[in-house]
């Protein structure tokens, strides 16, 4: 099979189309999304809340414990999202900003209601939010999983944050101190004091069964 250059198609196909190849639409970059969202462009909206759906509400649900208070908060977030998109930059990762509008909910909403979180056993849940690694992978069944989200409630608002989104949903400490507008120092204190307060609660839980 000759070698054909993917340019060389690209003219070919112009040519029997009877177009030119400043015809030929090229894929909308994420600025332009944010760009044409923010101008009010609906579907391109609905893109970014498609492509971010399912973080939100992930980091909701550990934020909160409670799928269905996660769900009201997914929808908080994107109202927000919609208001002040206009604020964005669009040559910066939408995502960060997401994030820390997902916190600021959950914080909002926690303060509301401070109750005993508890896991909502919600058909589908588990296949929607997958744990990408840390304290969450010791605790394999749900009497376990119990303990830590009792541990996780025992944090205060920041050091809750930062323990989710770098254990429970993997970000780096940069992505985690971008998302929470803190400082890298800021967040390793943070996550380290966070990780000994939830072994301390584990300790003194297992003691107590």
């Amino acid at each position: 099979m000759p070698d054909v250059s993917s340019s060389a198609v690209t003219a070919e196909t112009c040519r029997m189309s009877g177009r030119s190849r400043d015809d030929v639409p090229r894929p909308i970059t994420a600025s332009e999304v944010v760009s044409r969202a923010a101008s009010g462009d609906t579907t391109a909206f609905e893109r970014i809340v498609m492509e971010n759906e399912r973080r939100v509400l992930a980091v909701a649900w550990r934020m909160l414990g409670r799928m269905d208070e996660a769900e009201d908060a997914a929808q908080e977030v994107f109202l927000r999202a919609y208001r002040f998109l206009h604020r964005v930059d669009p040559q910066k990762p939408l995502t960060p900003w997401l994030i820390r509008i997902t916190v600021n909910v959950c914080h909002d909403l926690r303060r509301r209601s401070r109750r005993e979180t508890t896991l909502e056993d919600e058909h589908g849940a588990e296949q929607v939010l997958e744990p990408a690694g840390g304290p969450d992978a010791v605790f394999a069944d749900d009497e376990r999983r119990r303990l830590l989200w009792t541990a996780l409630d025992t944090l205060p608002d920041k050091e809750r944050a930062a323990i989710v989104l770098r254990d429970l949903e993997g970000l780096s400490t940069k992505e985690v101190a971008e998302a929470l507008e803190s400082s890298p120092a800021t967040v390793r204190s943070q996550i380290s004091s966070a990780r000994l307060k939830i072994r301390k609660v584990l300790d003194r839980l297992k003691v107590q069964k």
